[in-house]
């Protein structure tokens, strides 16, 4: 888990920093909502690791509830995200669509990686 933290502090500050680029190189872009995208996609993420991750102990049964409960709460998640910032501020919208759609892709690699690799991990130590 330690190893996941720190992959995911990585790509967060990474993205942060280029939040920060734009905000440096092209003001007129930036909005303030991308760094903040950044803590968000991360605590979701996180969060949805954990539990899947704590799934994966227990009955095949109840982890794949969880898996597919913890996706589909997550998506329900985003879509009231994306609802509320593009009804309440319609004019930054384009500009908020396209960080969050980056931060959704770039946190759905990295979780989808982290995920196969914990699912190896665990069937190489069942196997010893």
């Amino acid at each position: 888990m330690r190893r996941y933290i720190i992959s995911l502090l990585i790509i967060s500050l990474t993205l942060v920093l280029a939040s920060f680029a734009v905000m440096w190189l092209a003001p007129q872009q930036f909005i303030i909502a991308m760094p903040l995208l950044v803590l968000y996609f991360a605590v979701l993420t996180l969060v949805q690791h954990t539990i899947v991750t704590k799934a994966m102990h227990r009955s095949p049964k109840t982890f794949v509830q969880l898996f597919l409960g913890s996706t589909v709460g997550v998506l329900f998640i985003h879509l009231i995200v994306l609802a509320a910032f593009l009804l309440t501020n319609p004019s930054q919208g384009r500009r908020f669509l396209i960080a969050f759609c980056i931060g959704y892709v770039v946190y759905l690699v990295f979780e989808t990686v982290a995920l196969v690799r914990y699912v190896d991990n665990e069937k190489k130590k069942r196997q010893n």
